[in-house]
């Protein structure tokens, strides 16, 4: 999805804006860097213009639209047209994201057209009722018919994009919109239920994204910020969409009908699919690499939710070039060999330290087929004496007592991306079971696997799994995890409590990852009933059991040999970055990740996220604080809570300023979540609506 199911470094990169204006562009040389064949030198970037437009909908409701045009060299010269359709704002919060990226390819011979969602941004009509909403999917239908159609078109129209962008070129792409012929979707899911930020592996999760969608689907719109009927109609008034996904906290078809998994068959066109091993998004591509019938290519990075030419950590990717051969092959008709290549290309990361700022990753990137075919399944088993062995041992299986700590967990972000740094405090609070040092090196690329034997005294309660690598110092990196949901241990769509203290075998698949552990460190299986902010806490306080030294409580590495000649695929190193000309970053502040503290006194644990970014568009000003706060006690895990308080004041040329803030408040007891919802929008300083939604939520399984 989704602006922004992401970290805050990468929404703070993304968020900075600049101006509009239509303007004709001057020349910017192409990148330089390895290709992955010889080539001959590219031609001359084309000069450009840039216009404001608008695309009429059936229903007369009209989508703000802004053109990057290639300037023709000759007569009649016709150019494909790339779509990025998104609730981001054009025009202010994602123009500074925008600009390199559209500069980039309209220098190369395609009309860029990107488009606010009805009721978003710059369009008009009543904001949808949820992400990838019926009306959202029907538009598009219409948007990429009428740019097919455009002066200087050749009919041949791709979407594109990332997270909500990636989303919904996959959705689109099942509709087989006649003049869509492929697609580029980068870090993003075909699960919506399980996979998006609503629920992360079926877990219920409250993302910081939550606070920001809800926060800018209530901004007026850019660039004169009207407050008048239309807006407190369309926008003002608008329900947040957080009551909506508390409300369907199962998974159903409500979620399924939109998820390509369910549907494989439902795509004919071309997709190139981009992910990042430290996105939370990563495991549909190989899942849609497996499952897809038409051509697809396939790029998995050691990247966080953000485009691979400014990813943090690096190594950055110049994947912009790869995207210009892919669109030329099927937008254009041109052999570019794209398709020649092996369809996976992977980095293999090679085991480092804990990093929480790690800038560059260690690791190749090599060719792959998929599945990779000498894939050598090992297992091990966690035994009495923690440690993690390839066979059971004697004794045979007992219990291993896991006291639930609600706050534990902090270690990782609030999704399972970014880096992190040590994971020696949360390993302190969970069952940890280590390998024996190792004598040889052990790769692995895929899903590991974990199967636990469990019991609990509550109805409702939830396991982590953590795969991780000890160094001979003792440092603990995390390498990947997973979520187990465990009233879904059957069954997705018909989740059944726990009975106290019955044993029941939970399984799951942890998180796409590639790792390389070194001779001399500790494969490490970490199990805990907590990963807090990430999951939501469930209610009891309990002890629950695991059996251990049993057959059916095992992990299992896809373990990868390695081969007399390794395919090496070229890092094609990243080309120039154009700037947007009119926007100017003021401030940039906050907190770089999240602050946690424990309260010993009381036994709670907190953790804060703190974002302070105040721009320029032209003579617009903008100013954003957004802070999220969350909180739990060990001793009353039901009380859990959240607040989000996001404001955005503008102040355009006229001096008029508008404010608008957000707050949002959810908090948890046994059984229900009580939310509430409070929106204010002031004009110089006077008040001119409030607004407050309030509505306790049945928590259902979680």
């Amino acid at each position: 999805m989704t602006l922004l199911a992401r970290c805050r470094r990468s929404f703070i990169s993304w968020k900075a804006a600049a101006s509009l204006l239509p303007l004709a562009a001057g020349l910017l040389l192409p990148a330089a860097g390895v290709t992955a064949q010889a080539a001959a030198p590219p031609p001359a970037p084309y000069e450009y213009t840039r216009t404001r437009g608008w695309l009429r909908m059936p229903d007369g409701v009209r989508l703000a639209v802004t053109y990057w045009r290639p300037v023709p060299r000759t007569p009649g010269e016709r150019f494909p047209v790339l779509l990025e359709y998104l609730p981001y704002r054009k025009e202010d919060s994602f123009y500074k994201r925008d600009f390199p990226l559209y500069d980039w390819f309209v220098r190369r011979g395609f009309i860029m057209a990107k488009v606010d969602i009805r009721g978003t941004g710059s369009s008009e009509g009543p904001l949808p009722d949820r992400e990838y909403s019926d009306i959202e999917m029907e538009d598009a239908d219409r948007i990429i018919a009428q740019l097919a159609a455009l002066p200087g078109s050749n009919g041949a129209v791709g979407i594109w994009g990332i997270s909500w962008g990636g989303f919904n070129a996959i959705q689109i792409a099942m509709r087989h919109p006649p003049a869509l012929r492929a697609i580029i979707a980068l870090m993003a899911t075909d699960d919506l239920y399980h996979d998006d930020i609503h629920y992360i592996d079926g877990v219920l999760h409250i993302d910081q994204y939550a606070l920001q969608i809800d926060h800018e689907n209530a901004l007026p719109a850019p660039p004169d910020y009207p407050a008048d009927s239309a807006y407190f109609r369309n926008r003002f008034e608008a329900e947040p969409w957080i009551f909506t996904y508390l409300r369907h906290s199962s998974d159903s078809d409500w979620w399924r009908r939109k998820s390509l998994r369910f549907h494989y068959g439902a795509i004919a066109i071309p997709a190139f699919l981009i992910g990042g091993q430290l996105d939370g998004y990563r495991d549909a591509v190989p899942r849609m690499l497996d499952s897809l019938h038409a051509p697809v290519k396939a790029l998995l990075g050691p990247w966080n939710h953000s485009f691979p030419d400014n990813a943090v950590p690096g190594p950055g990717y110049e994947w912009r070039e790869q995207a210009v051969r892919w669109w030329n092959q099927w937008l254009r008709g041109e052999e570019t060999g794209i398709m020649a290549e092996p369809r996976l290309t992977v980095f293999v990361r090679d085991g480092h330290p804990p990093d929480a700022a790690l800038a560059t990753t260690p690791g190749v990137y090599r060719y792959e087929d998929w599945p990779i075919a000498r894939t050598e399944w090992r297992r091990w088993y966690p035994s009495a004496d923690r440690a993690l062995g390839p066979h059971l041992q004697d004794e045979g299986a007992h219990d291993a007592l896991l006291t639930y700590v609600p706050g534990s967990g902090t270690a990782v972000p609030v999704w399972w991306n970014d880096p992190t740094g040590s994971m020696a405090r949360d390993d302190g609070e969970s069952l940890v079971f280590d390998s024996a040092p190792l004598d040889s090196t052990v790769e692995i690329i895929g899903f590991p696997k974990v199967s636990l034997q469990v019991s609990a005294p509550v109805a409702r309660a939830n396991w982590t799994v953590r795969l991780e690598d000890v160094a001979p110092g003792g440092q603990v990196s995390l390498v990947t995890g997973a979520l187990i949901q465990s009233a879904q241990r059957e069954s997705r769509l018909n989740p059944v409590p726990l009975t106290p203290q019955e044993a029941v075998s939970l399984s799951t698949e942890l998180h796409f990852t590639t790792w390389t552990f070194r001779p001399g460190h500790r494969i490490r299986l970490a199990v805990s009933n907590a990963q807090f902010p990430m999951a939501w806490p469930t209610p009891y306080p309990m002890t629950t059991r695991l059996s251990i030294n049993d057959a059916r409580t095992l992990l299992q590495l896809p373990v990868t040999p390695p081969e007399s000649s390794p395919r090496l695929a070229p890092l094609f190193p990243v080309g120039p970055r154009a700037t947007a000309p009119d926007a100017r970053t003021i401030s940039a502040g906050g907190a770089p990740g999240a602050i946690v503290r424990h309260d010993a006194e009381r036994n709670v644990t907190m953790v804060d996220f703190l974002t302070h970014y105040e721009y320029t568009i032209g003579k617009r000003r903008i100013d954003t604080v957004e802070k999220e706060h969350y909180e739990v006690a060990d001793a009353d895990p039901a009380r859990a809570r959240f607040v989000g308080n996001e404001y955005h004041e503008i102040t355009l040329p006229t001096g008029r300023r508008v404010r608008l803030q957000t707050l949002m408040e959810i908090e948890s007891d046994e059984t229900l979540l009580h939310v509430r919802v409070t929106r204010t929008i002031r004009e110089n300083g006077r008040r001119l609506r409030t607004k407050l939604w309030q509505e306790a939520i049945p928590r259902g399984i979680h």
